[in-house]
């Protein structure tokens, strides 16, 4: 049996992944292997946030809304207000807690960063929906619902 033998590639002979920017301009390159090493990272960094959202839907289930609300603004601050999943939870959090100021403002700002996103209607009518809600005289007398 013949033994396979690796050769020794010179750097410049390394595969590499441009950047581009928004314009299309090459901002810079980096190696396939650091490509695969930030995706890596980025993956555990997706999971790790999976298991705090299940962890707070647990916490929410239990009724242990101040270690819930935690971690979902942990995870809105992570993610900029982009996942509406995460506002809508903490919101729902804050209405049954009677905190309707700290819930109005938390859907004021998920709305001012989800405008910017291309694919934000739905979630923005949704954002609209729930603040027109607020405004309606005699909501903060109605009965929560647990």
């Amino acid at each position: 049996m013949k033994k396979i033998q690796n050769e020794q590639t010179h750097p410049n002979d390394v595969p590499v992944i441009f950047l581009y920017d928004a314009n299309g301009q090459i901002t810079g390159k980096i190696s396939v292997n650091e490509w695969k090493k930030q995706k890596q990272e980025a993956k555990l960094l997706e999971e790790l946030e999976i298991k705090l959202y299940r962890e707070a839907i647990t916490y929410y289930g239990n009724n242990e809304c101040t270690k819930a609300e935690d971690l979902l603004t942990y995870l809105i601050a992570r993610t900029d207000y982009t996942h509406y999943e995460y506002v809508e939870r903490l919101a729902n959090i804050y209405r049954r807690q009677g905190r309707l100021a700290s819930e109005k403002r938390l859907l004021l700002c998920a709305r001012k960063n989800v405008d910017s996103l291309d694919f934000s209607e739905g979630i923005i009518r949704r954002i609209d929906k729930r603040l027109t809600k607020l405004e309606e005289p005699g909501f903060n007398t109605r009965p929560l619902f647990n």
